[in-house]
Parts: C-alpha cells; sequence; structure tokens
C-alpha cells in the first residue's frame, strides 16, 4: 500500500500535484523539489494551499500517479516501410 500524505511522501513516490484555478481555468503543477528545499517536506497535502499565479485564487488540488513507461514493449503503430 502506498501512503502519500506529505509533500516528501508524493516526491518519494514520484506522484505529481497537478493544480487546477476554475477562475481562469487553467492546469499546472506544483514545484515540488522546490517546496522540499524550503523546508516544507513534511507538510500534510490536504492542508497545503496553493494560490493561482494569474489571479490569486486558491486552486483546487490533484494527485496524479506516475506515468507507466513501456519498458522495452513494442508499440501498437508500426511504421511503413518505405518503397
Amino acid at each position: 500500500m502506498i501512503s502519500v500524505k506529505t509533500i516528501a511522501d508524493i516526491c518519494s513516490e514520484n506522484y505529481v500535484l497537478g493544480l487546477y484555478c476554475m477562475r481562469c481555468d487553467r492546469w499546472g503543477e506544483a514545484d515540488l523539489q522546490q517546496l522540499l528545499r524550503c523546508g516544507k517536506g513534511e507538510q500534510l497535502l490536504f492542508r497545503s494551499r496553493f494560490r493561482c499565479q494569474e489571479c490569486g485564487q486558491v486552486v483546487d488540488k490533484q494527485l496524479r500517479p506516475p506515468v507507466p513507461t513501456p519498458g522495452g514493449s513494442v508499440g501498437y503503430i508500426r511504421p511503413i516501410p518505405a518503397v
């Protein structure tokens, strides 16, 4: 079982913290490495608040799991050989 309660947990599990401003209809991502450098690694995620850089509105958070990598598998689209 994976537990992601703090900013440090998110980083250690390679998750991404997506941020959405409803007023501006903009998506962004939290700079987790910067938060760690600022000493906020133990801050609880559910208590963390982020603001939009454009309008200052408190934004919604979306925890995104790491994107799986193909791991050397063959893609479903093959190139057409040149004639």
